[in-house]
């Protein structure tokens, strides 16, 4: 028997039987339920339910059908995926390079369930870096109009058949349009605990202060700079006794973790997002 393998995710005011109504569809269709996930956000009534289940790949429309005809009745949002589908995912750089072969080689070591389509830059600096794993680069300069470069990225993206990009310490501003149109499909890394330490050289401004704390948030970029849904977060504490340099690296080794963490969740669809806010399963 040839079983697929599809995640479901499901969101939804509360209400009763949910649960037991997933069940029944996927049961009804001849799905083995490998995986589910539930979560009921109490101050906003929603659900959320994210199922991983094995099925017999004719049988998936029987799936579909039961699951639109609930749409209405529970006012159900739902997207089914097939995991033989394997994202084709946009790397977007400029010239730091930590995050990007932190990409590379969790991809490579089976890590990241993806394909990097592309890899797009600024610079020319990191080129060698796409040839040595073998991934297409794509120089975009950033000094012309910010609609051309846009444009080009759009044809890159058409070009490689890219689904989703990651901005990989990419130093470039992107325009509300640019963000509206691949909503939720832009993932950002940001040094994002250190909110007074804005502007150039963070961590040498945070050193100065002799921050104790230092962290960096991975999130959906929207039109709001640095402000958008946030999917994953991690801190590090500070030695006292930690050098400028030292805090750079430690700053770089946040960065990488939290991004490519960042980067799986969204992969294995274990991200909802709800009024602007997420809710990982």
């Amino acid at each position: 028997m040839n079983l697929t393998k599809y995640i479901l995710q499901i969101h939804c005011p509360d209400q009763k039987g949910l649960i037991a109504g997933t069940t029944q569809v996927l049961a009804k269709a001849g799905a083995n339920i490998i995986d589910m996930t539930q979560h009921t956000a109490k101050d906003i009534e929603t659900f959320f339910l994210r199922a991983v289940f094995e099925i017999e790949e004719e049988n998936i429309v029987e799936i579909e059908r039961h699951v639109q005809t609930l749409e209405k009745h529970l006012q159900l949002n739902w997207k089914l995926f097939n995991t033989t589908k394997t994202p084709r995912i946009a790397i977007f750089v400029s010239k730091t390079d930590h995050c990007l072969y932190d990409l590379l080689l969790k991809h490579r070591d089976g890590v990241l369930p993806c394909e990097f389509s592309c890899i797009v830059s600024n610079h020319t600096d990191l080129g060698p870096v796409g040839g040595s794993f073998g991934v297409p680069f794509y120089y975009v300069p950033s000094n012309q109009d910010k609609s051309i470069q846009e444009n080009r990225f759009r044809e890159i993206i058409s070009e490689t058949k890219t689904d989703a990009i990651v901005l990989a310490r990419y130093m470039q501003i992107l325009s509300a349009e640019f963000t509206q149109e691949y909503l939720y499909k832009v993932i950002n890394i940001h040094h994002g605990f250190l909110p007074a330490f804005k502007g150039a050289k963070p961590y040498h401004q945070a050193w100065r202060k002799g921050v104790k704390i230092i962290g960096a948030t991975a999130h959906f970029a929207t039109e709001d700079l640095d402000q958008g849904p946030i999917i994953c977060q991690d801190i590090q504490r500070v030695p006292e006794t930690v050098s400028i340099e030292e805090l750079v690296q430690l700053g770089k080794d946040i960065e990488k973790r939290t991004l490519s963490a960042a980067l799986k969740l969204w992969l294995e669809h274990r991200v909802f997002v709800f009024a602007g806010r997420t809710f990982i399963l």
